[in-house]
This record gives structure tokens, sequence and C-alpha cells, in this order.
């Protein structure tokens, strides 16, 4: 860490203690310009927001900072917005409980913001399209997360996790990577060109027409607000530097010189590149979940031209690096209450992508691959994310070389499979030279860099449906029966029999859940159409339509995400020994069991005999093919169902880390042993917590054992004992492990390191650990900011204390 980077994350403490200044500068910009264009075309409308948003933004340039670009009007502060979801008092009040700065006047400023947004904001337009037979009561089911309690809160006061930062006008849930390459290419000027050009040669000869030249007018104002922004931050520097010593005078000389050209021209420079990329990010956000991109190949000819020219070091960009890691750390997201239990630890999903394949088919590794995570060793904070890309020519040196770092307790860089994840996107008609220049968005969403974008994703409770099927379509927790009726669990003649019954459950709830999407995705680009991301898309300019609104080459907005499958597995599992193959147990006292969660008369024995069953995670054949059977099921039922922006339904397994608290909040007991309100398995693929398991191998065994390849994402999480990596060997089975899992069809691992003695004195007193991580399910978090009941729960999860080589005759099953 260099001297200048050390003082720096000196601000990061800002964020662990969580005392957050509260502004909402940017909501009174965009709401005043609103309020200004009533009747204009609405993206017109949208892109005037952001450009308000920019020409009204306190901007400043911190010291010792070189990557410029403040996202909120307080260092390191956060922007509240009601154009999600508006701010009761309530709400407001569960923020300065947790931590942060209200300032009274913002109280106030809020309560006007609302009086505006009442009515306006997307959950009202997204909650005035449910009907009232299916999706209002499927939305309050907890089914789907959260349940909804209102049709004016949706999915809780406050909108949803995911504003509060950047310069556009709200959120805008894409998960992909824009085509930041062509614009460092060619410039911004030669964009601004391209949408004039196209502007000009509109005729408006059909309603197409109009709404084209609509769009070219909404993407011109929104490319002039990104000029603005650079135009402001040069005039700031050379401000700062008639004021400053001389040395840092030069420094903020050639930032203003930086900005004095990227305004128009291509960059032309290592330093020029990287400030472009941030300020087209910065002006995108909020999202958090835009992909950063595969940042070792974006950045690398600039890389090179500079260092064969003797004007850049690898330290230099060691440290640039880690200023887009503290960048990334100033970006405080935020939601109401319900979204911050189900993504606790100030999440996003900001992911930097390294390694990998070229088009070719090549090994893409470069001098980049290793700054980068050179960069996070530097600068170890949460933020931004790394995933790395992993194949068959991948270079043991720079698998070491991550391992190391994950070695340290970051949770980074998380490795993906070239072989599922590539396999994957050939199977939706991806060129084989196209897949394997893919790269990762949000926690674990591949995605084709300008050619493909998620728009809604939620969490489908797979538990909630296996209890329903059991009770014959009625659930329990609303009394709604929105399946169909088919026998109660005890009715079944065989297992069989009621795996049809909850094949056909599933099939209705993932419809229901088909549909939840396709009205989040149709609102939000109703309401808030993004001309800026557009035109970083390809034939975003040709086209002349919005992101939210056309078809795109990897078309994936609807992307429908299961979650607590493995709770599914092995709970069938326990279904199908116990009650049908040995006659243990009848349907119905198992139900009443659980009904009782397991506080009645013999239920502790009855428990503990589900508990001991086989358990998935320890390489059984039965329950890792229970596990496979659903997975492959929800997946079948999924791509049934088509998408409001064209294609199919994607498949997808995304638990988030800190999703399986509110997803086992809402759902009672589980055949498989698990208490009601218990948290849910962590991750996609990750045993469950208490399960016994022999070594990692087996965990590996079973989860290559499901089928990986039909799915976007799926993750599975690896702890160790700090020690159990200690020495070379350790790492290099652990490199052995992942090649193997990867080469059987794997898609993804995150490894998590801890020394469980320091886990458990921050559960006792968090403040005195302040830079102790976690990985939570595609991000990174501070244990301190945890909640303590989801500390105790991390504390409980099984770290393995060694790894060895692959035990004899243990096999991992080919996908």
């Amino acid at each position: 860490m260099t001297e200048r980077i050390g003082r720096l994350m000196r601000n990061v403490e800002i964020v662990r203690s969580s005392r957050i200044p509260v502004g909402v500068e940017k909501a009174q910009n965009i709401t005043a310009s609103f309020r200004g264009s009533e009747g204009e075309p609405h993206i017109v409308r949208c892109a005037k927001a952001f450009a308000a948003a920019v020409e009204g933004a306190t901007l400043f340039i911190e010291e010792d900072m070189l990557l410029v670009g403040n996202p909120a009007s307080q260092p390191w502060g956060v922007e509240l917005t009601p154009l999600w979801g508006t701010w009761p008092e309530a709400e407001i009040d569960s923020l300065e409980a947790a931590g942060y700065i209200i300032h009274p006047e913002v109280r106030q400023w809020i309560g006007e913001l609302n009086d505006y947004w009442q009515g306006r904001s997307l959950t009202s337009l997204m909650t005035g399209t449910y009907d009232d037979e299916r999706l209002w009561p499927y939305a309050q089911m907890g089914v789907v997360l959260p349940p909804f309690k209102s049709k004016e809160e949706g999915w809780g006061a406050g909108g949803l996790l995911g504003g509060g930062y950047g310069f556009h006008h709200e959120i805008s849930q894409m998960i992909g990577t824009p085509d930041f390459a062509t614009v460092l290419e060619r410039g911004l000027g030669a964009l601004v060109s391209d949408v004039a050009d196209a502007l000009r040669h509109t005729r408006l000869y059909s309603a197409e027409s109009f709404e084209q030249a609509e769009f070219y007018r909404a993407a011109l104002i929104s490319l002039g607000g990104v000029q603005t922004l650079i135009r402001r931050f040069e005039a700031i520097a050379r401000h700062d530097a008639n004021q400053a010593e001389e040395a840092r005078r030069r420094e903020l000389e050639e930032i203003a010189e930086i900005c004095a050209h990227i305004v128009e021209g291509p960059a032309r420079t290592f330093r020029e590149a990287l400030q472009l990329y941030w300020f087209l990010f910065v002006s995108m956000l909020p999202s958090g979940t835009l992909g950063m991109g595969r940042i070792d190949q974006l950045f690398y000819p600039w890389y090179r031209r500079d260092v064969d020219a003797g004007i850049l070091s690898d330290e230099q960009v060691v440290e640039l690096f880690a200023m887009l890691r503290l960048r990334s750390m100033e970006i405080t997201i935020q939601g109401g209450s319900a979204h911050r239990a189900k993504w606790a630890g100030g999440s996003k999903w900001h992911n930097a992508v390294i390694g990998g394949q070229n088009r070719d088919g090549s090994d893409a590794t470069n001098e980049l691959s290793y700054l980068v995570l050179r960069a996070a060793e530097a600068c170890p904070t949460p933020h931004h994310t790394i995933t790395m890309r992993v194949h068959d020519g991948t270079p043991s040196e720079l698998l070491q070389a991550a391992l190391r770092l994950a070695r340290t307790g970051l949770g980074m860089p998380a490795f993906v499979g070239d072989r599922s994840m590539i396999g994957f996107l050939e199977d939706q008609g991806i060129d084989g030279e196209e897949a394997r220049d893919y790269s990762v968005a949000g926690s674990l969403s591949v995605t084709i860099t300008g050619k493909s974008r998620l728009v809604a994703s939620p969490m489908f409770v797979l538990p909630r449906v296996l209890d329903i099927a059991m009770r014959g379509g009625i659930c329990r927790r609303t009394g709604f029966r929105l399946g169909p009726a088919t026998p109660v669990l005890g009715d079944h003649a065989s297992f069989d029999q009621f795996l049809e019954s909850f094949r056909l459950q599933m099939r209705q709830y993932l419809g229901l859940q088909a549909e939840f999407n396709n009205v989040t995705i149709r609102s939000i680009g109703d309401r808030y159409p993004r001309p800026l991301d557009s035109v970083l898309m390809a034939d975003g300019v040709a086209l002349g339509a919005d992101v939210f609104t056309r078809t795109m080459p990897y078309e994936n907005a609807n992307f429908v995400n299961v979650i607590g499958v493995v709770n599914v597995a092995d709970s069938l599992h326990v279904i199908r020994t116990l009650v049908f193959d040995e006659r243990a147990v009848t349907a119905e006292r198992l139900i009443e069991a659980i009904d009782r969660d397991w506080a009645g008369d013999g239920d502790d024995e009855l428990r503990e005999r589900c508990r001991q069953l086989a358990k998935f995670g320890n390489a059984d054949a039965d329950v890792d093919a229970l596990a496979a059977w659903a997975y492959q099921t929800a997946a079948d039922a999924i791509v049934a169902h088509t998408s409001v922006t064209g294609g199919r339904c994607i498949p997808s397994a995304l638990t988030i880390g800190t999703s399986p608290w509110p997803g086992g909040a809402v759902t009672g007991a589980t055949p498989d042993g698990r208490s009601a309100g218990e948290p849910l398995a962590e991750e996609s693929l990750t045993p469950m917590r208490g399960v016994e398991r022999a070594t990692p191998w087996h965990v590996i065994a079973s989860a290559s054992r499901v089928g990986q390849r039909a799915y976007q994402s799926v993750e599975l999480d690896l702890r160790f004992e700090a020690a159990a990596l200690a020495a070379p060997a350790d790492l290099g089975h652990l490199e052995d492990l992942l090649r193997d899992y990867f080469s059987a069809g794997g898609k993804h691992v995150q490894i998590n390191v801890a020394d469980t003695s320091r886990l458990r004195a921050a559960c006792l007193d968090p403040e005195s650990h302040p830079d102790l991580t976690v990985r939570l399910g595609g991000t990174t978090a501070y244990f301190a900011q945890l909640s303590p009941d989801l500390r105790d729960e991390i504390l409980q999860r099984h770290y393995f204390d060694g790894i060895a080589a692959k035990p004899d005759g243990l096999e991992l099953t080919m996908q």
C-alpha cells in the first residue's frame, strides 16, 4: 500500500461505522426537472432530469485523489431518492437508528419530495398492474422476496435497494456490461456526432420513427450531460490547482488536461482511459449491479502503449486501480429496510472480470490480470468485487496469485468456469467467438458486453412451493390457493406421484414469477428509460430504442431466480425415506411436527431423525439426484415462459449472500429438520450448515452432479480455516479442486477463508475487528456491519480445517 492509498483509505471508516451523511440534493434537482417538463415525451424528461442532476450537483476533488468523480453531494455520503418508492418517517427513523446522519432539514425535504412522487413512483406503477386474483395475492405470499405489504409500499417503503449515488435519475436495475471500449477508442465527440446524424436522417413516416426521434433527442441531452460533468471537473481542477502547493498543483493540472481532452476525444493514455471510463460509469449509476467489464482486456492497449513509451509503471497502475476500488467503496447503496435486510452489509455487485480466453480460444491472461489482484491486496476493501475466469489453459501462476489473495480473507476473486459459462451461452444461440468474450455483471450473471442486460431477478423461494405442494396447493402462510388442487402429501400412493404434484405446483408458481418479472421490466422501461445506457449497447444508435424495451442479441431481461433448492433436495430425501420407503412416519405426522415447529410431544426425536439422514454435499448419490431433479425441473418450467422484451425466461440460482435470512423468515419448518424462520442454505449449491461434510472434494462431487449448464448463474461457497491454506501444497490442492470442478461443468466457486477464533471474538466485540471481511454471495462485506444474528449464523457455518489431494475413487460427473 502506498502512502497515498493509506491516506485515502482512512475515509473507509465512514462506511465501516455507518456514520454516512444523508442528502437529497440529487432528488431535489431531478424532481425540479420533472416538475418543469410535464407534457414532454417521457424519455426526454428522463434525459433532462439526468442533465439537471449533473448541472446542479455539488462536485469536488478530494486531496490525494487522481481519479475524480464523486458519486454523492457529500464526501462518502448517500443521496435518498423517492422515485422508486417514497420514504415514510418510520423508514427514515430506521436509517437514523442504523447510524446514518440525517439533519432535520433533510427530513423536511424528503417529505416535500414524497408529496410529488406519491402515486408517480415506480412502485405505484408496478402494483397498479397486478390483478387481484393472481399477481397481487402472489406478491404477498413470500414466494418472491420480500413479500409485499401494501400496494403503496410494494417491495417496501423506500424502494428497492440500489439508489443513493451516481448521477442518473433512478436505479437502472440493469445487470449488464456497456460497451465502454468503443467510447474509449472513439471518444464522446464521435458518439455525439453519430447520434446527431441519426436524428438528422430520421424521417417521421411512422410511429416508430417518432419514437426514434425522441430517443435521439434524449440521447443527445444525456451525452451532453456527461460532457457537462467532465467540463465541470476540468474547471474545478484548474481552480484547485491555483491554490495548491507545487506537487499537488501539477497533479491537478494533469487532471484538468485529461478532462479537457476526453470531453470530446478518445483516450490516448491509460490515465485518460481510466478517467473516461469512470465518468461513464458514475453517470450511468445508480445500479448496484452494473458490470465493470473485463478490465484486464479493456485497458490493456493503453497500458501496453504507455509502458512501452516509458510513461507508466506497474506501481502507478496498482495505485490507480486501488483508487478505482476506493471510488467503488464510496458508493453507498440505499433502500428501504426490507431490502437492507435482504442484502446486508452494504452489498453491491460492481464486478470486474479478469482472465479467461480470447475470442479465438487462446488464453487471455496479461500483465493487468495480475495488477488487478495486486491492487486488491494493496487496497483490501470489500468493493469493487473481482471475478476470475478459469479455463483449461489458465496459467497456474495466475491461479496461484488469485488463491493467495483469497487466502487473505478478502473473498476475492470469485472463480467461474469457462466451460459451463460458454456452453450456456452457446445453448442460447450465441456464436462461439462471442461466447468466449463473455463477462460477468452483478453477483454472477453471465453477460455479453453491449449485447445483453438483465432487468428483473428477485428471489423465488422454492421451499415455500414445496410446502404448498405438501398441503395440496394451499399456502400455509396466507391461505391462498393460486396453483392446482393436487393431493396432500399423505394422499399420494408413491413418492414419484408426489414429485409430479410438486412439479405441477412449481410450474404454476414459476409462471407467476415470470409474469411478475415482466411487470417489473415493463414498468421500469415505461417509467425510467435510459438513453445513455442505450447508446452504449450494441447497435444502440442504429436502432434508436431504449435498452429496456428492445430485444438484445442475448436476451436475458427476465431472469427467474430460484433459491433454497438444497433445502428442497434434503427435504425430499426425508419424505422419500421416512414416509414412502421405510413407512417410518406418516405424512400427517410429519406435517404436524412441521406445523408445531418441532415443539410437540416426540417431535425432537423425529426432527433428529430427519437431520441425521444423508444431506446434499456429502457425495450421496440419492440426495444429489434429487437436487439435480429439482434444478432441472425448475429450469424446464422457467424456459417455457417468455419475456416481455422477447425470447425466453432464463433460469438462474443466485442466493445473494444474505437472502437465506429473509427467505428463511417467510418459510416455516421444513422436513430436512430446519426450524421455522431459520435461514435457508447459503448459496445455490452450498450444503446446509450443520450437516456432516467429509472434505471439500465431496462438496464439489455433489455439486458436479447438478446440471449447471442450463442455468445462467449457480453459486458455490467453500469455507476454510485460515490455517488450512497456509502451505503452498494446500493452495496446490485447491487449484486442482477448482480445475477438476470446472472441467466437470462447474460454474462458480467463491473461497471464504477465516480464523474462526477471530470470528468468534468479533461476534462478541465487532468494533474491535473493523477490517474483518466475509464473502456473501457475490459480494464482500465488513463483518462488523452485519446484524448480530447474521454474524452468529456465519460463525455456525462449516469451515474446513484442511484440504488434501482428491480421495481415491471419488469421481466428478461431467455435465
